[in-house]
């Protein structure tokens, strides 16, 4: 019974809230490990879960050692779900809206400089088809801070090589217009031209970055070769798909780019989430304060 609850909870933040893939892949974790808490306490009816019952669940999970941010996470799952019952009209009464969230210190997005952008960049193969489409890889996720998402379903269609725009749908199916430079475009030139038939099967898609079997790259691909090539270039930061958005977005404010433009370059439909970029710049501009002088 709660099982088909949870899983028509997670469709409805598939389908309907359009959430990403690793969103509904975490409230399935939380939803699952809170079951296994109900199922301990024998709770057989969601109109028993009580604040206390769930403040104890949440001292339990503490007390296993998860942080904050976790326990914030699994906070934010349960209001969902519970919220979801409520306006299902499943239970009559929300027992999370009580919940206090734990004080979590904001952490800064991890970026890279200019100079290890370059050398990530210039990594893969420039001799191969699968180095051809990786370079293309990179240069897009960084010359347009594009999600990973967004790249892996990038089609024919969404792409302007002469204008040099491609046209995405983010969060929300929410469509904009994202620009990138001439060093993106001489790359998927040269993969479109030397590299992607070679990844070309015999079940033709319009996917513009292709695995070996010929078919939509996946997260795991992109997380994968990103890793490959931060080790190749040397970069002892920890580096995702994420941190050269997060780069993309840092390095546009630090040359002056006004912080609406960036806003509309990621995406965002609230400029205050980015906004956190802009304590990033001013970190650096302190830091470079403190190296010319360092005595105040």
């Amino acid at each position: 019974m709660f099982e088909e609850l949870v899983e028509s909870f997670l469709n409805f933040l598939f389908w309907e809230k359009r959430a990403a893939d690793n969103t509904v892949e975490a409230y399935a974790q939380d939803l699952q490990t809170f079951l296994v808490f109900l199922a301990d306490r024998e709770v057989e009816d969601l109109s028993e879960v009580s604040l206390s019952l769930l403040e104890d669940y949440l001292q339990e999970q503490s007390r296993k050692g998860l942080t904050p941010r976790s326990l914030a996470r699994r906070i934010s799952s349960l209001r969902n779900f519970f919220s979801f019952l409520h306006r299902k009209n499943i239970i009559s009464q929300n027992p999370t809206k009580l919940l206090d969230l734990p004080k979590i210190g904001k952490n800064l997005p991890n970026v890279l400089t200019v100079e290890e952008v370059e050398t990530l960049l210039s990594a893969p193969s420039s001799t191969t088809p699968r180095g051809l489409r990786d370079r293309a890889i990179l240069e897009l996720l960084y010359g347009s801070g594009l999600r990973v998402s967004e790249l892996t379903s990038l089609e024919f269609s969404h792409l302007d090589l002469e204008n040099r725009v491609l046209r995405l749908w983010g969060k929300g199916f929410k469509e904009r217009i994202v620009p990138f430079g001439q060093s993106a475009q001489e790359a998927l030139i040269t993969y479109l031209e030397k590299g992607r038939g070679h990844f070309q099967k015999k079940s033709k898609n319009n996917y513009l970055f292709l695995g070996p079997s010929g078919k939509q790259l996946s997260r795991q691909n992109i997380w994968h070769l990103i890793q490959k090539y931060t080790l190749q270039a040397g970069i002892k930061k920890r580096v995702t798909p994420h941190t050269l958005r997060h780069s993309f977005a840092t390095h546009l404010l630090e040359n002056g780019a006004d912080l609406r433009i960036v806003q509309e370059f990621l995406g965002h439909s609230d400029i205050s989430t980015t906004q956190i970029y802009t304590h990033i710049t001013r970190k650096a501009l302190r830091r470079a304060y403190d190296q010319a002088f360092p005595i105040h």
